[in-house]
């Protein structure tokens, strides 16, 4: 189902056709299939710019549209303005998927061990970088640049028909609790958006740190109301705890 009136561009019609020809095949579909169509489709940004979305609001984190619903997969398009950062997420019930990036991009990816989060690995994607996704995959994506860009995202689950990053988690390190949400990975997600809770592993020293450096100034980047200082002041105090006790 088309959510926008807009012609596909032929490379995101292409990406579109093979990935139903192959859930249609009966075959089992992978990240590693739809890596290699995406790379076959060659993509640019324009291809993506009707839904650009840069005047999302700040507390969004990011611009997020949809492409495309096939109903056992999502095309989406995610617009991202320097300081922009997704929160620490999982992607429901995806089985498999990718994300190509159009800038450089910071990617931390988390492992979850003994109900310790810590980090499994920390890079930048370079423009035009493929990364494969799965749904045991915890991370985090943002924009460190002084660039706006755009990133394609692809979702699909044989088994599901709709509602593919549903029961999506949000891991909220600074309530020591992770949130489970059909929205975005958004950080600070309105109470509307989350149906259930569950306790949060315990991250490590840098894993908290580095999170709290991105909230902050994510707090920083909005109005600075009541609400917003109560929560920037609790944030300092934690990591005040955290470092002191380090």
């Amino acid at each position: 189902m088309m959510l926008q009136e807009e012609v596909l561009a032929p490379a995101l019609e292409n990406l579109k056709t093979w990935i139903q020809d192959a859930i249609d095949s009966g075959e089992k579909v992978t990240a590693a299939h739809i890596e290699k169509f995406v790379q076959r489709a060659q993509i640019t940004q324009k291809d993506l710019e009707a839904y650009a979305d840069f005047d999302h609001p700040i507390e969004d984190g990011y611009g997020r549209k949809m492409i495309y619903d096939g109903g056992q997969f999502e095309i989406m398009a995610m617009s991202w303005n320097p300081g922009d950062y997704s929160s620490i997420h999982n992607h429901g019930y995806t089985q498999w998927g990718v994300v190509q990036v159009f800038g450089n991009t910071h990617h931390f990816i988390y492992q979850n061990r003994n109900n310790q989060l810590r980090f499994a690995k920390k890079e930048i994607l370079t423009s035009g970088s493929i990364v494969k996704v799965v749904n045991a995959m915890i991370h985090q994506m943002g924009n460190p640049s002084t660039d706006c860009y755009m990133t394609l995202h692809v979702y699909g689950c044989c088994e599901k028909d709709g509602d593919i990053t549903a029961d999506a988690k949000n891991y909220e390190l600074e309530h020591d609790r992770v949130n489970h949400t059909t929205g975005g990975a958004f950080f600070n997600l309105p109470e509307e958006q989350i149906y259930d809770f569950e306790p949060g592993p315990i991250p490590t020293d840098d894993v908290f740190i580095n999170y709290a450096k991105l909230m902050l100034d994510y707090y920083h980047r909005q109005e600075q109301t009541p609400e917003i200082i109560e929560l920037k002041t609790q944030l300092m105090q934690k990591l005040q705890e955290r470092i002191c006790l380090s």
